[in-house]
């Protein structure tokens, strides 16, 4: 890993402890969306660190907006921000869905079933 220095080494602080920050992936576990933002971070900032001047202001000001897209993302503002209706989320159509859903899940990942998930 590159040593950075002023204002990049404190976006890479930033950047590492949101993406330590992202939950694993219980069904998927070998799947983990964590290592690919960390090979991504590795990559952009091996990048910025040989950019100078304006160029590397521009770039650096889209890793800022990526990076507070991702604050946003594990501190579930959204989630808060948007609540779900009872409609959308219990539908007349088919009653408890999302709930035998959000149960198989629990089912599966707690008996290590991971190929199959049924909602009858």
């Amino acid at each position: 890993m590159s040593r950075y220095t002023g204002k990049l080494s404190d976006l890479y602080r930033s950047y590492a402890r949101v993406i330590g920050q992202w939950p694993a992936d219980k069904l998927r576990p070998t799947h983990c969306y964590k290592g690919v933002l960390k090979a991504q971070m590795k990559t952009k900032f091996d990048r910025l660190n040989s950019l100078r001047g304006e160029e590397l202001s521009r770039e650096a000001g889209l890793v800022e907006r990526e990076l507070e897209a991702l604050s946003n993302l594990v501190s579930n503002k959204y989630r808060s921000q948007y609540k779900v209706s009872e409609a959308l989320a219990d539908p007349v159509s088919n009653k408890g869905y999302y709930t035998k859903l959000l149960e198989s899940i629990d089912t599966a990942v707690k008996s290590n079933k991971r190929t199959s998930l049924r909602v009858d």
